[in-house]
């Protein structure tokens, strides 16, 4: 898109629009986005250093449900970062 383009958009938007380009340009969050700095995969390895517990205890909290897992392909198991803020932050770890 070009900047004449651009410009003629914000120029002719409604004022809800302006409202959410005024949000994104202040840095607030934007509704249904997710933190882009939370988004990684741990391997069980990683996972079990930031909680700082062993592999097989990370292993417990993946069978019993209570860190959820991604199968990358059978046998490759990754855990969102994001679940590992919310368990540590509900702690309710080991």
């Amino acid at each position: 898109m070009t900047a004449e383009k651009r410009f003629t958009l914000i120029l002719s938007a409604t004022p809800d629009v302006l409202k959410r380009i005024d949000r994104i340009l202040s840095g607030e969050p934007s509704e249904g986005t997710t933190d882009p700095g939370d988004r990684r995969l741990l391997s069980i390895q990683q996972a079990a250093q930031v909680l700082n517990v062993s592999r097989t205890t990370v292993w417990r909290l993946l069978k019993a449900g209570r860190l959820p897992f991604i199968e990358l392909r059978p046998g490759s198991r990754r855990v969102p970062s994001a679940a590992i803020t919310e368990l540590v932050q509900k702690g309710r770890c080991a």
